[in-house]
């Protein structure tokens, strides 16, 4: 299972997303700190840093 296919690795991004386009730091920093949490999938850990084009809090 790759974190793409994982519900809880979707869901979690999503809040992310959701946080970020509310001006929600706070929430935005727990679902980081949820996704790094998280299983690694097919030894590939979640990425730490922001993608381009995405804030950074």
């Amino acid at each position: 299972m790759t974190a793409k296919n994982c519900t809880k690795c979707r869901k979690l991004e999503t809040a992310k997303r959701t946080a970020e386009l509310n001006g929600q730091p706070g929430d935005v920093i727990d679902c980081i700190v949820l996704l790094r949490r998280h299983p690694q999938h097919d030894d590939q850990p979640v990425p730490r840093k922001p993608e381009k084009g995405e804030l950074y809090w």
